[in-house]
Parts: structure tokens; sequence; C-alpha cells
């Protein structure tokens, strides 16, 4: 789970330097200390729209993908960069938040990695199974790690719905996400 939060750490502070270079040039450029060229000026009309500037973005940058506008954008970030801290001053989470890394494929290889190792089992023969706590409960009340395994928070579901009482996913209603 190192290389996990090695490579997180590494993708924020990419992005995170090239959104301080990035700020930087536009405010010089506005002062006239450079030259205003063609990409700033898109980037200060994205931020005057409250949009996420196309140079932070996964399609052409090297950010996250994201729809939230971009003051919604900048807080998801600020949660990101903080459940990431907290991951490598205090150790491995008891609940990892899926939805805030980068690359939650990595983190699924690294799970099944440890499980593997643990069991003595080959990587290629492990499949996962889910099981649902509480969709109520927050990160931050898990307690304990899981035993095996892990414990996520941040998964969202497309194409079914979740029965909270029952504790099982059921066919979604038709023409509703």
């Amino acid at each position: 789970m190192n290389t996990v939060l090695v490579q997180e750490a590494f993708r924020y502070n990419t992005l995170i330097k090239d959104m301080i270079v990035n700020l930087k040039n536009f405010i010089d450029a506005n002062r006239g200390r450079i030259v205003m060229n063609e990409e700033l000026e898109k980037m200060g009309i994205k931020m005057m729209n409250n949009e996420v500037p196309d140079m932070w973005t996964e399609e052409k940058g090297c950010g996250y993908l994201s729809i939230k506008p971009l003051s919604g954008w900048i807080n998801d970030l600020n949660t990101r960069i903080e459940f990431l801290r907290e991951w490598e001053e205090h150790g491995t989470p008891k609940c990892f938040w899926m939805s805030g890394l980068f690359f939650p494929q990595a983190f699924l290889t690294g799970i099944k990695q440890n499980y593997a190792r643990k069991h003595k089992i080959p990587i290629d023969k492990i499949e996962f199974d889910f099981e649902f706590i509480n969709d109520k409960m927050e990160r931050k009340d898990i307690t304990y790690a899981a035993i095996d395994g892990c414990y996520v928070s941040g998964i969202y579901i497309e194409g079914c719905k979740y029965d909270s009482t029952n504790g099982h996913l059921l066919e979604s209603n038709p023409r509703e996400l």
C-alpha cells in the first residue's frame, strides 16, 4: 500500500506544481510582465466562469476526472490532499476513500497483492467480493482495519440501486440513474 501512496502523492504533486506555474504565469501576464498567450487567456476565462481550466483536467492536463465547477473542484482537491496527508502521517487508513484516489486500479491491485501474499494464493486466482456495511456510516467512524481486504468509502454504482434496508443491489427504476 506504500507504493499506492507514493504513486498517488506523485500525481497530486505534479498537478499542484502545474497549477502553481500556471497561476503565476497568469498573474504575471495580467501585470504585463509576460505576454498573455491564448492558453493563459482561456485559463482566465474558465476561472471567471467557475470552470476548471483545461490544463488541470484529466483530458488535457494532469488532473483527475471530475465534473465539478472550479470552486467545488478546489474543495475536493483539498480534501483529497488531506486524505493523503493523513495516510502519510498516521499510517495506512482503516478505511480508504476510493473516489479520492487518482488511480484506483493500482489500489485494487495492491489490496489483491496483500491478500495473495498473506494467504499464499496466486493473485490471478483472487476475485473481489463486496459487503455493504452501512450506507450512513462515515469514513471516520471506522475504528479498526479489516482483517482481510479493506474498508472503502466513496464507491458509486450505476445501472442499479442499493436497498439499504436489506443490504442488496436491486434493479434501478426506469429512467433513473
